[in-house]
């Protein structure tokens, strides 16, 4: 199992060494580093990547506060758990607000912090894991709906057409589900409906045209003998695209 990666930012050396004796006794806890600095802190951090930096508020150079609006700006942020004396309403809020996992106020019980860190750490690393996977799935979309655009031009249908735009955000987000399929009106055409603040019958009608637009043009003659409906397109242009893809990944 993966060892939590713990980062303290406290100029008090007594409560690091408290928190080093509080998880030494913890498998599944390494702490990479320590700093009194603020300053000094980011640098670290930015560098060791840790999963849950432990903080005090007033830092030199630069404040918790300060670090951890710093953090914000990261694309994969640790947890923050904030330890201070300097407590008030508006020094919690503003910690929250800034991302702060928990606060908490000198002293601490040391004996549920390694619980505590560890529980950070998880959601820690979902939180990245979350992001990698919003990137992969953001670049999928983005090249299916590429895929998407280029055939129904070659096709013959213009995109600017409302109806186009349907195509492609049903081949885009809605692929591989089945269900869909089996009743538009209930199914893919209201999924589209709410995803793009229209109503199941336009998108039913946009679709009609568009297929009848681009049959009439004579180029849909090299895919159907007929004019298509709109299942048996969009089925058609699903299957177009995944084999697209998968004579790309060869």
């Amino acid at each position: 199992m993966k060892k939590c990666r713990l980062y303290i930012a406290d100029i008090d050396v007594q409560f690091i060494a408290g928190i080093r004796r509080a998880v030494s006794r913890c498998q599944g806890i390494e702490i990479v580093g320590s700093s009194g600095n603020g300053r000094t802190a980011l640098r670290d951090c930015l560098r060791l990547k840790p999963d849950v930096v432990i903080s005090d508020i007033p830092l030199p150079e630069l404040d918790g506060i300060s670090l951890l609006h710093e953090f914000q700006r990261l694309s994969q942020a640790p947890a923050v758990i904030v330890c201070t004396h300097f407590y008030s309403d508006a020094s919690m809020q503003c910690a929250c607000r800034y991302g702060a996992s928990f606060f908490l106020c000198k002293p601490i019980e040391m004996a549920t912090l390694p619980e505590l860190i560890q529980e950070c750490g998880r959601s820690s690393r979902q939180s990245v894991k979350e992001v990698e996977r919003n990137d992969r799935q953001s670049e999928a979309e983005r090249l299916r709906g590429a895929t998407v655009h280029k055939l129904l031009k070659d096709w013959g249908m213009p995109v600017r057409l409302d109806g186009a735009a349907y195509f492609i955000e049903a081949a885009v987000h809605c692929h591989g589900d089945a269900l869909l399929l089996k009743n538009l009106s209930k199914g893919l055409y209201a999924q589209l409906a709410r995803r793009m603040d229209t109503t199941a019958s336009r998108i039913e009608r946009s679709m009609r045209s568009a297929i009848a637009i681009a049959y009439d043009r004579g180029t849909l003659g090299q895919c159907f003998d007929h004019r298509p409906s709109n299942r048996e397109f969009i089925e058609y242009l699903m299957n177009a695209v995944d084999q697209t893809a998968h004579s790309h990944a060869l």
